[in-house]
């Protein structure tokens, strides 16, 4: 087996506003540099390559150019490529931005940035060996939905408010690292992967420098023990209604202080998994990826004279702003579809086998209920699933939360059985591609 690795810089230039939140945050300093990963593998019969990067999504347009330009270049197949984003709330606005000036610049040359990553590293291809481990770790993540005396559901109802019950779902403690050494000796440990599910907006609403958050310390941390070469993914998971919000704790999360921690956890349970991983499979490599065609919301006459009185409504007080954007940005989304008189939408599923470690990506924020579950029927010992990769389209909730209306159900796109019909793709994809790689072993073996 063999591997590549490349690390490309992304930070945009200072001025370029800062997405992830409603209030405008043009970009004043940069805390850390914001960053692409890429890894290529190679059995010798196929080829896989995965790219990470520090920013809140990846538009499909660009995720597709991305997969054209390494196509062009080196001859990977598009489904042979998964892109993802990490979901930082301190990188650039590239989902909804306007092409003008630096910010216009900065968007033009974004694909050929994330190509050229993976392109690099694809030329850096060496021997490897790997190690794989799935540690635990559950004080750093939690669900952002809670159970309030009222009966309600609340989206982060604020620390240390006496309404709230408990929380109204799951997370997942899962850490799973796969390490790659160079079997030569010469640089050891050089790359890993690591797939842990919590939001990266940690630093809020009220920072306006660069940074990619918690991994940015994860990398740190690693880095400290492995040496400076080594080139860390960071892959989150299923965290469409996770962060770090312990709303029963008795003060304030977030900033910096609170990044590095969580950051540092989980290098902590990195290291610890290291100590006692065996060596692990990383081959044969499969790949495959499935367009399911989703059925977008249905709204009433109601819902939809709802939406154009919003959208007539252009006036709102400082105090009323966030709430006000986040209302009218559901607004234009759902009178788009209205419009465009569209009921569904094709939404990709990648799967890539990668040994014993078997890879999932959806271009969403997906609910962790759906990562669990692809998990858990899962036939691979090991599996990531990986959203915001190859796209972005927004929130996909369970149904609960959907009839909840809270703020994930109430800003989806799609119906609520749109989560469900992703992951039985999904497990369907991993199903063939389990069966795949055993017929390739069996024949490799009688050959």
């Amino acid at each position: 087996m063999q591997a590549g690795f490349e690390t490309v810089e992304i930070t945009p230039p200072l001025g370029v506003p800062l997405a992830g939140h409603f209030n405008r945050r043009p970009a004043r300093g940069v805390h850390d540099p914001l960053t692409a990963y890429a890894m290529v593998l190679d059995d010798g019969r196929r080829q896989v390559a995965l790219l990470g990067t520090d920013l809140l999504g990846i538009p499909d347009a660009v995720a597709d150019r991305v997969r054209a330009l390494v196509a062009e270049s080196v001859g990977l197949p598009p489904q042979a490529i998964m892109t993802w984003a990490t979901h930082t709330h301190a990188g650039p606005g590239v989902m909804d931005a306007a092409e003008d000036g630096a910010h216009g610049e900065y968007l033009a040359m974004l694909p050929a940035m994330l190509a050229g990553c993976i392109i690099g590293a694809y030329r850096n291809l060496r021997p490897v060996s790997a190690r794989l481990g799935v540690g635990y770790e559950d004080r750093i993540s939690f669900n952002r939905n809670y159970r309030m005396h009222d009966g309600t559901v609340r989206t982060n109802p604020g620390v240390g408010n006496p309404g709230a019950i408990a929380m109204d779902g799951p997370i997942d403690p899962d850490v799973i690292a796969l390490l790659l050494a160079d079997t030569d000796g010469t640089c050891g440990t050089c790359g890993v992967l690591v797939n842990f599910a919590c939001h990266p907006d940690v630093l809020g609403s009220g920072n306006y420098h660069c940074s990619a958050d918690y991994p940015y310390y994860l990398r740190q941390a690693l880095r400290t023990v492995y040496g400076k070469q080594l080139s860390v993914l960071f892959a989150n998971g299923t965290c469409g209604n996770l962060n770090h919000i312990n709303v029963f704790a008795k003060q304030h999360q977030g900033g910096h202080d609170h990044s590095r921690m969580m950051g540092r956890t989980l290098a902590g349970e990195v290291m610890k998994l290291d100590a006692h991983m065996c060596e692990a499979a990383l081959g044969p490599l499969w790949f495959d990826s499935q367009q399911v065609e989703l059925p977008l919301r249905r709204f009433t006459d109601d819902e939809i004279a709802n939406f154009r009185q919003i959208l007539a409504d252009t006036e709102a007080t400082a105090s009323q702003l966030s709430s006000a954007n986040f209302a009218r940005g559901r607004a234009l989304r759902a009178m788009r579809t209205v419009e465009a008189g569209i009921t569904s939408q094709p939404v990709e599923v990648q799967v890539l086998r990668l040994g014993d470690l078997a890879v999932v990506g959806i271009p969403g924020e997906y609910f962790v209920e759906f990562g669990l579950y692809i998990k858990q029927h899962s036939p691979a010992p090991a599996t990531m699933v990986v959203e915001l990769a190859n796209g972005s389209v927004g929130y996909i909730p369970t149904e609960a939360a959907i009839s909840q209306g809270g703020y994930e159900g109430s800003s989806t796109r799609f119906e609520a059985q749109a989560g469900q019909m992703l992951a039985d793709a999904a497990l369907e994809m991993l199903a063939a591609g389990y069966e795949t790689v055993a017929c390739d072993a069996g024949h490799s073996q009688s050959d």
